[in-house]
């Protein structure tokens, strides 16, 4: 009876004292509870997509790196044909797995006392009755190269979910290998930016191959913004979301700000209609 009291005494003090609307907690619970409702996965495709239709391209593909159960990619098929429809275009789904859960941990940056060999593996016949996305089995050091042979598109945003920071390094580090089959800007979403037990920092996991990939090169750079109260885009992605820049892209400089603030002048609407 103690241990109840003590564990439910503990709760309400963090629901209390959580720093975010309890609506963003009740968003959080669906998305575990229904695993392919992930509304974050929704509205990073939709601005990317939006986007490349700024930029004049209607064919883009998405990637998802770490497959697993399939929940992402079935979530990914489901919300792109919605934004197939709204914006007029079509879009690719493209998973990379190793098609045998995860790989030999050996590397304390990769965290064995969290992580181990063959967790989220894959039942890939179960799963191609589910999807109809191509998805390439194997090391993504050597898979790439087969998406590369038929990938035909721009690729506008990447989900990533391969848990060690030896996996995700491994794809960062092929991102030159597919520089033409970029946009500009790229969404890219991580999923192992946290754990509860706050084991991931810095030093180790996902953040230390991002670092190593901006130390290691100059014409692309994978950056975050701030947590700003105006952003809504994002739910359960904002400090998950970075933006990979390539710098040589032909389109990077290309204006697409849809910014109604763009013209201050004493003569413009916006201006005229705050004064009258």
């Amino acid at each position: 009876m103690y241990k109840l009291f003590y564990k439910s005494s503990l709760l309400l003090k963090r629901i209390f004292g959580y720093e975010k609307p309890l609506r963003v907690a009740l968003l959080g619970y669906l998305s575990l509870k229904f695993k392919s409702f992930k509304p974050h996965y929704e509205s990073i495709l939709y601005e990317a997509c939006l986007e490349s239709k700024k930029l004049g391209i209607n064919s883009v593909s998405v990637l998802e790196l770490g497959v697993a159960g399939g929940a992402g990619i079935i979530a990914l098929e489901k919300y792109k044909k919605k934004i197939e429809k709204v914006l007029d275009m079509e879009i690719k789904v493209y998973g990379f797995d190793t098609g045998a859960g995860l790989p030999k941990i050996e590397k304390n940056e990769d965290l064995p006392f969290l992580w181990k060999e063959g967790l989220y593996n894959i039942d890939k016949e179960a799963l191609e009755k589910k999807v109809e996305s191509k998805i390439f089995y194997g090391d993504v050091k050597n898979t790439i190269d087969d998406f590369i042979k038929i990938n035909k598109n721009k690729i506008c945003c990447i989900f990533l979910d391969l848990d060690l920071y030896t996996s995700t390094i491994n794809f960062l580090n092929q991102i030159p290998k597919i520089e033409k089959h970029l946009l500009p800007r790229v969404l890219c979403y991580f999923d192992d930016i946290y754990v509860f037990e706050n084991y991931i920092n810095q030093f180790n996991g996902v953040f230390k191959a991002i670092n190593e990939f901006n130390n290691n090169f100059s014409e692309f750079k994978l950056g975050y913004s701030v947590d700003h109260f105006k952003d809504f885009k994002f739910p359960l992605a904002k400090t998950s979301m970075y933006t990979l820049h390539c710098f040589k892209n032909d389109l990077y400089k290309k204006y697409i700000s849809s910014n109604i603030e763009s013209d201050l002048s004493i003569n413009s609407k916006h201006i005229r209609s705050l004064i009258d």
